[in-house]
């Protein structure tokens, strides 16, 4: 699965319930996204790796489909180009991906409410895997073992 199906599957939440989602709110929620697939279904959202930039987690595929955007909220679908049907395609999750869109409606419910920079911040406490990766390691690449203990440890936090 491409960045860009989870991407799409949050713009579409965020435009049928009327919440503006910015290119910094979008990526903060991919990552986030992305650790509770990997904390409960131990399994990669997708293969490019997830980045440690000045504002937190980024997957850079994303952050290039949308910075024209700037701080504005984003208005269009994220796109693909199939070379082989010569058009432009919306990925999407696919429809037998149910604990994966089940999962990312639950991470849509409880971090909508939240701001770009709210969410920005959540990702720079200390201990986090972007602190540890940007400060501790000195790395860009956010290690996706790093990322599941985090957000295994969190939902423990919560259910408490």
């Amino acid at each position: 699965m491409e960045p860009v199906c989870i991407a799409n599957f949050f713009l579409k939440k965020a435009k049928q319930e009327d919440i503006p989602v910015t290119q910094l709110k979008l990526l903060k929620l991919v990552y986030i996204g992305y650790g509770w697939v990997a904390a409960v279904l131990d399994r990669q959202l997708f293969d490019e790796p997830i980045e440690a930039w000045q504002h937190g987690p980024v997957v850079n595929s994303l952050y290039h489909e949308f910075k024209h955007y700037g701080r504005d909220p984003i208005t269009t679908l994220g796109v693909s180009f199939d070379l082989e049907r010569e058009q432009i395609t919306y990925p999407d999750i696919p429809e037998d991906e149910e604990d994966i869109r089940f999962i990312l409606t639950f991470v849509w419910d409880i971090y909508k409410r939240y701001s770009a920079w709210a969410l920005r911040e959540k990702t720079h406490e200390e201990n986090t895997p972007w602190h540890q990766t940007y400060y501790d390691e000195g790395a860009t690449v956010i290690p996706y073992e790093l990322i599941k203990e985090h957000f295994h440890d969190k939902i423990m936090e919560y259910l408490e």
